[in-house]
């Protein structure tokens, strides 16, 4: 089940990069928060716009997590490498709400 994903920040985090390898973006913006910064909400977009997609793929496809995530209450931090190649680094800053968590911005 797909909200299972949303159990830990880098459930949330590989959720996104599953989505951008398999096209798959049907539930894809029930993992971002509704208070996130535009770079996040343009993720929760993919599904309805082409060239959103085309981009979310071109730079999560190779995306992947690096290590543990960082929890500070209901925040938390996920060290990532995206981008053409998979060789950017960011950080994607999460938020627990609910008991799930939600991507907030990068």
């Amino acid at each position: 089940m797909f909200l299972n994903r949303q159990t830990s920040p880098k459930a949330v985090a590989e959720a996104i990069f599953d989505a951008a390898k398999t096209g798959n973006y049907q539930r894809l913006s029930t993992l971002i928060d509704a208070h996130a910064d535009g770079h996040s909400r343009r993720i929760a977009r993919v599904q309805g716009d082409i060239e959103i997609a085309r981009q979310f793929r071109l730079y999560f496809s190779e995306g992947r997590v690096t290590g543990p995530a960082t929890i500070d209450g209901n925040q938390a931090q996920v060290q990532i490498f995206f981008g053409l190649g998979g060789i950017r680094e960011e950080t994607l800053k999460m938020i627990r709400r609910g008991g799930r968590w939600y991507l907030q911005s990068f």
